[in-house]
């Protein structure tokens, strides 16, 4: 089992490469790509490739994906592919793959490398709830992320049409509404999937652990993070906000989701070392 892993780690990566590849033609060439693009179906038998062996890896060393950092890399690339996968199957658009597929080919790649034989890793990640709770905080940390990029690309691109100086790049973009809905479903998706991950981890946190509080600042800042990006895409569709406004909004929301993280961990990092 081992052997066959680590020759999936080998191709793994070859498979996104040769992707990007045929994805990077279609962005070039910007030709009709209709229901038959190779590309895609290449997608999706390489994301269920790759499914295939996170879960061969879990169940060959009994822990979830999430034990180094080269398991959570190749889980991270996994959630790239999937979310990029549902939005572009959703509005037919694979001219913005080109960028998707490039980061999961950087960071399986990375993953591929960083990879080893055996991972020491805590009893917890044995857990099953634990392994949902994190791979559903994955999903829906990368769902806004693609949404952020989807956003980025709207802005840019309307900079440039209004400067009516475009560059190849720009005019391979898909039109500026596509690229709005495709951020605004990557929202939902994100914003669905990380509630479940706080969800789930809350009742790890209760049930399994017995390690819970409400007065801790790093819960409660969490909680806080995830329901104002919530409210604000509520406040946002009920108030029918669209272009420009939505695509700074959407950028502003995950900094801020991201930074907030960083600076929670960050902190508590550094008080516990005190002590």
């Amino acid at each position: 089992m081992l052997i066959v892993l680590q020759i999936a780690e080998i191709i793994l990566p070859l498979l996104y490469a040769a992707i990007f590849a045929v994805y990077l033609r279609q962005f070039l060439t910007h030709s009709e790509r209709g229901d038959r693009f190779p590309g895609s179906l290449l997608l999706y038998g390489t994301l269920g490739f790759h499914l295939t062996y996170l879960t061969a890896h879990s169940v060959y060393l009994h822990h979830f994906p999430v034990s180094s950092r080269a398991e959570f890399l190749s889980l991270v690339a996994l959630c790239i592919g999937l979310v990029y996968a549902f939005a572009e199957r959703k509005h037919k658009e694979a001219n913005t793959g080109v960028f998707f597929i490039a980061l999961i080919v950087a960071t399986q790649g990375w993953s591929s490398i960083l990879m080893e034989p055996s991972t020491a890793h805590p009893l917890l990640h044995e857990n099953p709830i634990y392994g949902i709770h994190v791979i559903f905080t994955v999903f829906g940390f990368t769902a806004l992320a693609v949404s952020a990029l989807y956003a980025l690309m709207y802005v840019l691109l309307s900079r440039q049409l209004k400067s009516r100086n475009l560059g190849m790049i720009f005019r391979r973009l898909p039109p500026l509404n596509t690229l709005e809905n495709m951020s605004r479903l990557s929202t939902i998706c994100g914003i669905a999937f990380l509630g479940l991950g706080l969800a789930t981890g809350h009742f790890l946190a209760v049930y399994v652990l017995d390690d819970f509080s409400f007065m801790d600042p790093k819960i409660i800042i969490t909680y806080i993070a995830w329901a104002l990006y919530a409210a604000g895409y509520l406040i946002v569709k009920w108030r029918r906000l669209s272009g420009l406004r939505m695509g700074y909004l959407s950028l502003g929301a995950y900094l801020a989701l991201i930074a907030s993280m960083v600076i929670v961990n960050s902190f508590f990092n550094t008080f516990h070392s005190f002590q």
